[in-house]
């Protein structure tokens, strides 16, 4: 039964990827790129097989790899989608957008992305793969999540995402001996595995079926899947399915510091970098651009907390399900809850109303059985 659900998931998976056509444009084209707009802590790009520590200006093309530790690192292509890796992930850029490259092809090794698509038009492909899933987009917040031995986690903030198992495209190839019969009942299997998310939907997934296809995809790339295999397969109707989950306000707020600069100054830097590779980067314009509307995007946050109008512990406590005491340098200490931090600005909710403090103004953050130092004691 086992053996007979793997290979179920390796024709999913072709017929999934011939769907999407991943990586399907390689039309030579010099646009094709994302920028890097801002980053914090340790970040490297591995491209044409160098690795380099990664610098805001920095502009990463088709085929390159991202790699971050205590780190984040926030890029936008020049079609204008806005990607935020966050730490500890291992991402590799298969295919880039670009004036006349129509897909964008992110594949997940390990790792938390968030991700703000622009409106696709017709054509056009925006895609995040794991190693048995894909997620196709069109105009949309997302977030997608890979631990090591993990299922894949999808949920969704803004617009729909389609998510489905994901296998070989040559199964069909390969097992020449595959019969009609166990073709169409997998294809039948696979289209009903297809989920699509909604705003405040998560994606739930069968993990014996998600190690099955992964097994799968392995048996493929060996050559070593035989259509006796499919004998006496079964349908499954639950590898894929969504709940409904909650959007708490630290995720809300999260999603709107994921903020855009103008295209303009995008399409520029990759351009000068074309020109130019080796010259230092001229990133005053990013810098100032990607600051002006971080400031927006903290400032709009802190009204919309201060619109709460929550000024006790038990309120601002069942609002974000979260209490915790910050300490600040000065020796004040404010009970309430980190809204939402970037770069070195927190948002802080206390009972003492809403503030934003730098990095420098907190001593450490406390929570209920640990504390987190934001800096080094002198």
């Amino acid at each position: 039964m086992k053996t007979i659900i793997t290979l179920f998931t390796i024709f999913l998976i072709s017929l999934q990827c011939s769907r999407f056509q991943f990586g399907s444009n390689q039309t030579k084209d010099e646009t094709a790129g994302a920028v890097v707009t801002f980053l914090q802590g340790n970040i490297s790009i591995t491209s044409q097989g160098k690795e380099n520590k990664a610098k805001i200006g920095d502009v990463l093309r088709p085929g390159d790899r991202i790699i971050t530790k205590l780190g984040r690192v926030d890029l936008q292509t020049y079609r204008g989608e806005v990607i935020r890796v966050k730490d500890n992930s291992d991402i590799l850029f298969r295919d880039i957008a670009g004036e006349t490259r129509t897909n964008t092809d992110i594949h997940m090794l390990a790792g938390n992305l968030l991700v703000k698509s622009v409106k696709l038009k017709s054509g056009q492909n925006l895609s995040v793969t794991s190693p048995t899933m894909v997620a196709g987009v069109r105009g949309t917040v997302f977030s997608f999540e890979l631990d090591k031995g993990s299922v894949p986690k999808v949920k969704v903030y803004e617009g729909a995402v389609s998510v489905a198992f994901k296998t070989s495209p040559k199964l069909v190839e390969i097992n020449e001996g595959l019969s009609v019969e166990n073709y169409n009942r997998l294809v039948k299997t696979l289209e009903e595995n297809e989920v699509v998310l909604e705003p405040g939907e998560t994606l739930e997934v069968n993990p014996n079926l998600n190690e099955l296809v992964y097994l799968i995809n392995a048996k493929v790339s060996a050559n070593a899947l035989t259509n006796e295999q499919l004998t006496g397969f079964l349908d499954l109707d639950n590898g894929l399915s969504k709940s409904q989950t909650v959007i708490s306000p630290q995720e809300k707020a999260e999603t709107e510091t994921l903020v855009s600069i103008t295209s303009e100054t995008i399409k520029k830097q990759i351009e000068r970098q074309n020109a130019n590779p080796s010259e230092i980067s001229k990133v005053d314009t990013i810098e100032k651009e990607h600051e002006v509307k971080r400031a927006e995007a903290l400032n709009q946050i802190a009204k919309d907390a201060e619109k709460a109008g929550l000024d006790n512990e038990e309120e601002i406590h069942k609002h974000y399900s979260i209490l915790e005491t910050i300490h600040k340098s000065n020796g004040e200490v404010l009970s309430g809850a980190v809204v939402a931090q970037l770069g070195d600005i927190f948002i802080v909710h206390s009972t003492k109303g809403v503030f934003q403090l730098s990095v420098d103004d907190i001593e450490y953050v406390e929570y209920r059985n640990f504390k987190v130092n934001t800096k080094a004691k002198k």
